[in-house]
């Protein structure tokens, strides 16, 4: 049976990690930016999934020793940082200094608070737009962007022409880019009456 939310659930501040549910809903709310900082570090988007995933696996096995006083985005980036400099040593690629890393933090550490602060942050915006497209254009645009995909796996998996991937693609960037458009320019207009 579902949990009925008497709090907003995208609220991250008014989450516990250490209740199950609590802790899903975290990891909806947190898993892009963590991506982001992952692939920061990484280079690599493919690593990067790999870190984060680790890194809530970790976090769900301690979950019991985090401190509530501190931020749950705070201490995945620490849990993913740990896992990337474990990635490093078996792997021995490169290396970022103290100075860029803890740059990278704080620049995603803004960026976060940022779209936190954001009611209507560009990636609600083309989340809402998503769930506008029509199926078939939405899922060229989830295998293509989301799941990595090229023309040709779409193409065999949507029973297509190669072509005719490339033009669902282009068609769904076009509704979505007027549909953002659309948002600007409403909340640009919004803005200047206020």
């Amino acid at each position: 049976m579902p949990r009925t939310f008497t709090i907003d659930p995208t609220d991250p501040e008014e989450l516990d990690p250490k209740n199950a549910e609590d802790f899903t809903e975290l990891v909806k709310l947190h898993h892009r930016d963590l991506l982001v900082y992952a692939r920061a570090l990484s280079h690599d988007s493919t690593t990067a999934a790999d870190l984060v995933q680790d890194a809530f696996v970790v976090a769900f096995d301690k979950v019991k020793t985090f401190d509530v006083t501190r931020d749950f985005a705070t201490w995945m980036r620490g849990i993913i940082r740990n896992k990337w400099r474990e990635w490093l040593r078996k792997n021995q690629k490169y290396e970022l200094t103290d100075d860029l890393l803890a740059q990278i933090d704080a620049d995603i550490a803004s960026w976060q608070n940022q779209r936190l602060n954001e009611s209507n942050s560009l990636f609600d915006s083309l989340d809402q737009g998503l769930k506008r497209l029509p199926d078939t254009l939405r899922d060229a645009v989830i295998a293509f962007y989301y799941e990595g995909r090229n023309g040709d796996e779409i193409a065999e998996r949507l029973e297509i022409e190669p072509a005719a991937v490339r033009k669902r693609l282009q068609r769904a960037r076009s509704i979505l880019k007027q549909f953002l458009d659309q948002r600007i320019d409403s909340t640009t207009s919004s803005e200047a009456e206020s």
